[in-house]
């Protein structure tokens, strides 16, 4: 680049690089408006610092904002704050932001044709919703409370702000009260369980109507396979099969899942399960299954399986589908194992998953059951799948390098759990009755016959070898903890199984035990092991 040819540009260049001063000073002749503008200004001085003299001799410095007075506003007329009486005359804005949004809110609720009763109803909720309200005084804001909305329940309650007013007169009304809202509501059972708000009103007269609650259950009658689809509609029914429905209730709910003639003819008197309905006509079988095909399978895509009601119907398609049919469901839903396995069907459901699935179905349902494991194990049905799998899965050197040494992490917390314990247990001791609770035991004994065919590993040989894996880890909590193991109901029968059962040296841990044992009696009395209750078994 070459040098600039007048001072112009010098100039402007200097002024953006900071120096244009001496720039243009070197060229004398090419002074512009801008060379001049920046070279022409002198540096201005330094402001003088005025020294504190209070602080010079130690005391605290002057405060000025203290010298400063905020001049007084007399209140007078013209600046005071209108008042409601004011505005109102006035006819101007009223209050805060809020104030203003809540009074169009009440304005806009008029012009509905219940507008009068939401807002009286309001009022009165917010009353008798406290819980430090007192009994008799309850029962008259209940009478007032259904005066104000009797005969017009059916058209408020599918209002988020109704829906609350209602389910407080259920929880609160009496016997008498609680009917009469359910009665009112009798025609619209199936709406109400489709509608966000209105699901937690049938779930209030589940609970506190008895009179209605068969009534509420017949409403799904017809329209199971539909609602269970429905997210709302399905928590309502799911309720109603679980929790609240009898044997022949549960039976014509799910009547529907194998076919339409059941879900339209239904002999509640003979027929409660499918095996009942095999008995009396078996040439129906493969009506049944593919009927139950047909329901389960968009479930399952769905992803709509968490509900008992399903488990029950995809429990029976595994039952009675011939080999073919089974293997395709199993692959179908073979992820889908832990969303099921918290029910009884559902766990049953999962066994036979395992116990019929090939290796590398075995393995998968294996994959997504390990970051779950300790939810699972402490599961009242759960735990039943994971023994399941440690009985009929021949990759022992999987289970041992992947769920085994994540459960005898947990070992603490498992063996202290009801469930949890028969985990571990279950390989030390294998099928033991005291371990193993009856309705897994006969899930396990009527799947020998298949087991023998897809299982190739002996029995005893892979006991054996989960043992291994299990022994050391199980070794080294009982030395660790074998003073509070040995006195609790649950730890205590892991202490006994592991002494006896283990692989390796097992010298530490009986140590550990034998010292307990040597201590005086006399100095611990009840608390000695071979006094005590628990731990001298």
């Amino acid at each position: 680049m070459g040098k600039p040819q007048n001072g112009k540009h010098s100039a402007a260049g200097g002024a953006k690089g900071g120096s244009s001063g001496a720039g243009s000073k070197g060229k004398g002749k090419g002074k512009g408006k801008i060379g001049t503008k920046f070279s022409t200004t002198k540096p201005q001085p330094k402001p003088k610092v005025v020294k504190d003299n209070n602080k010079a001799n130690g005391a605290k410095p002057t405060d000025k904002r203290a010298e400063y007075k905020k001049p007084e506003h007399k209140k007078t007329s013209e600046n005071k704050r209108p008042t409601q009486e004011d505005a109102e005359a006035d006819e101007g804005p009223l209050g805060s932001r809020g104030q203003q949004q809540k009074k169009q809110r009440t304005e806009r609720q008029l012009t509905e044709p219940t507008g009068e009763l939401k807002i009286a109803a309001r009022k009165l909720w917010e009353q008798l919703r406290r819980g430090d309200l007192e009994a008799d005084d309850r029962k008259k804001k209940m009478v007032e409370m259904m005066d104000l909305v009797r005969g017009q329940i059916k058209d408020i309650t599918f209002k988020h702000d109704m829906s609350r007013i209602v389910q407080t007169c259920l929880k609160y009304g009496s016997d008498a009260q609680r009917d009469e809202i359910a009665a009112e509501l009798e025609d619209a059972y199936t709406e109400l369980s489709r509608s966000l708000y209105g699901r937690h009103i049938l779930m209030r007269i589940l609970k506190y109507s008895s009179r209605f609650r068969s009534a509420v259950i017949r409403a799904f009658y017809g329209n199971v396979r539909k609602l269970v689809k429905h997210k709302d509609a399905a928590a309502v029914l799911e309720e109603c099969y679980a929790v609240y429905a009898n044997a022949g209730q549960r039976w014509q709910l799910v009547a529907e899942f194998y076919g339409n003639e059941f879900a339209v003819f239904k002999d509640t008197d003979d027929v409660r399960s499918v095996d009942d309905i095999l008995a009396k006509a078996p040439q129906k079988k493969d009506t049944v299954v593919n009927a139950l095909k047909t329901a389960v399978v968009p479930l399952l895509q769905k992803g709509t399986v968490q509900h008992s009601i399903v488990h029950r119907a995809l429990l029976d398609y595994l039952r009675f589908a011939d080999a073919a049919g089974r293997q395709e469901m199993i692959e179908t839903m073979r992820e889908l194992v832990v969303e099921v396995l918290h029910t009884r069907e559902g766990a049953h459901a999962a066994m036979l998953c395992l116990l019929h699935g090939t290796a590398k179905d075995r393995k998968l349902i294996a994959k997504s059951l390990k970051p779950y494991l300790q939810r699972i194990a402490c599961e009242e049905h759960g735990h039943a799948v994971l023994i399941g799998m440690l009985d009929c899965m021949d990759d022992t050197v999987y289970l041992g390098k992947s769920l085994l040494p994540d459960l005898c992490a947990l070992a603490p917390e498992l063996l202290a759990d009801q469930y949890g314990r028969r985990v571990l247990l279950y390989v030390l001791a294998g099928r033991n009755s005291h371990y193993v609770g009856l309705d897994a035991m006969h899930v396990l004994r009527d799947g020998d016959a298949v087991r023998a065919e897809t299982s190739k590993k002996d029995p005893t040989t892979r006991r054996r070898e989960l043992t291994a894996y299990v022994s050391a880890p199980l070794l080294r909590w009982l030395t660790n903890n074998a003073e509070l193991a040995i006195f609790d109901p649950m730890p205590s029968q892991a202490v006994s199984e592991t002494l006896m059962r283990a692989q390796g040296d097992k010298q530490m841990a009986w140590d550990s035990v034998l010292d307990l044992v040597g201590r005086g009696i006399e100095e611990n009395g009840s608390k000695h092991v071979l006094l005590n209750a628990i731990s001298n078994r």
